[in-house]
């Protein structure tokens, strides 16, 4: 699948073995509103994201609560095998939407003997804490991000942080979950540069190719590489110019916090 290609998002679709064994089902969604020299996907609701990390050696599946997911590839690739035995590999760029409801029959492998990462979306789930931090088993493991936020002068100012990873049992990482109202999907042209703006709304943007660089009034700058996260919160004030980094296009997310 090519979602650099601007015309539509194209995405996988891994339909629940409830009436039979999982499969792939191809699908697109359309463009059909923008923001500046930006091209958006109709809002979809949400419930929350996470932000996973998987072993080179990992083989099993998604073990998650039923429901509907959004699995975006942010470093790395995976392998899934479906219940009809058809394999496919995701990696950067490609869009994976996961229904789940019983024991899943499929399964998924890290890739080139590599690890690989994601960003989980929640679509239908019920938001809540994961559990008490006590019971956590923190990871050496961090999640570097960047967040743009304006500050008492109403000009925009970046902070550098780096979200902690917890331990699962299957050897894999996660964070916690942030609580989201949509997300939607955005296209940006390889010459984009737009001009000082503020973020539609507080968001967790990640750019899946591409990347993004962002500038503020008083010249400082971030480049977020493909498949880092970026909290751009800075919704009032002088705002910030966005371009592209390397003349290369930029399929990303835009997930709008709660």
């Amino acid at each position: 699948m090519d979602n650099t290609a601007g015309e539509h998002v194209a995405f996988s679709d891994l339909v629940d073995a409830g009436s039979g064994p999982s499969r792939f089902v191809e699908g697109t969604l359309p463009y059909d509103r923008t923001l500046g020299p930006l091209r958006q996907s109709e809002p979809i609701d949400a419930v929350s994201i996470c932000f996973r990390w998987w072993p080179a050696d990992f083989s099993g599946t998604f073990d998650w609560a039923a429901g509907r997911y959004v699995v975006l590839v942010s470093e790395g690739a995976v392998s899934i095998l479906s219940g009809e035995g058809e394999s496919r590999t995701f990696r950067q760029g490609d869009v994976l939407t996961l229904s789940q409801s019983g024991q899943p029959d499929y399964r998924i492998q890290a890739s080139n003997g590599q690890p690989f990462r994601a960003a989980i979306i929640d679509l239908d789930g019920t938001y809540s804490d994961q559990k008490d931090a006590v019971e956590l088993r923190k990871s050496e493991q961090s999640l570097p991000y960047v967040r743009n936020v304006t500050g008492i002068d109403e000009r925009s100012h970046f902070e550098d942080g780096v979200l902690p990873y917890f331990v699962e049992s299957d050897g894999s990482l996660f964070t916690r979950r942030f609580p989201l109202t949509k997300f939607q999907y955005v296209y940006a042209a390889a010459d984009l540069r737009y001009d000082f703006h503020n973020a539609p709304q507080r968001q967790i943007v990640i750019p899946l190719t591409g990347g993004t660089q962002g500038e503020n009034g008083d010249g400082s700058r971030r480049v977020i590489s493909t498949g880092g996260v970026y909290f751009g919160e800075d919704t009032t004030g002088e705002g910030h110019i966005t371009s592209a980094v390397d003349n290369a296009i930029r399929f990303s997310i835009f997930a709008f916090l709660a």
